[in-house]
This record gives structure tokens, sequence and C-alpha cells, in this order.
């Protein structure tokens, strides 16, 4: 009974012992928590932000740009289809090919018998 009663305080001792041991493994070393002290990281994120928003801004500028470009390019297209339309209406009013060829072959037969 005893020797049970030792045995229990062993190895509660032990896993007491290695509980305490973890936790002294979650935690910093003092060297490197002043690495980057509170100070140091807000810097470090001021800098980073304002990067960021100078590319926000620039892509910002090319996004404008950009929508500069198609708005003439889509006024360009407006153009060209007013032209289309146009030049569609101005060729309706020509006669057709078939039409004059037969008018030449008409003449050529004139011409001919004279």
């Amino acid at each position: 009974m005893r020797k049970l009663l030792i045995a229990t305080i062993i190895l509660n001792i032990s896993i007491s012992s290695l509980a305490f041991a973890g936790i002294c493994d979650n935690t910093k070393p003092e060297a490197e928590s002043k690495k980057e002290t509170l100070p140091m990281k807000y810097k470090k994120l001021k800098a980073e932000n304002e990067k960021l928003k100078e590319e926000l801004k620039k892509c910002s500028d090319e996004k404008e740009a950009i929508k500069s470009e198609i708005s003439s390019l889509e006024s360009n297209i407006d153009e060209l289809e007013t032209t289309k339309t146009e030049l569609e209406s101005k060729l309706s009013t020509y006669p057709s090919k078939e039409n004059l060829l037969y008018k030449i072959q008409q003449l050529k037969e004139e011409l001919g018998r004279k």
C-alpha cells in the first residue's frame, strides 16, 4: 500500500511539472517581445497603409482613364453607326447592279444594231 501511495505521488509530481513546462513554452522571451513594440508596429502598419492608399489611388486613376477611353470609343461607335445608316440610305437610292448590267447590255445591243 505504501508503494502504491509513493508511486501515485511521484506520478502526480511528474504530471504537474509537465503541465508547468508547457505554460513556459507559450510565453515569448523578453528580447523577442521587445523587438516589435507597439509604436514600432504602429509605424509599420501606418507605412503599409500609406503604400496601399497610393496603390488604390493609382488604380482609381487607371480606372478613370479606362472609363474615359470606353466613353470615347462608344462615341466613335455611335458616329460610325450613324455614318453607316446614312451610307445605306444613300446606297438604296442608286439602281442595283443587276439593273445597271441589264441597261449596259441593252445599250450594247442598240449600238450593235446601229
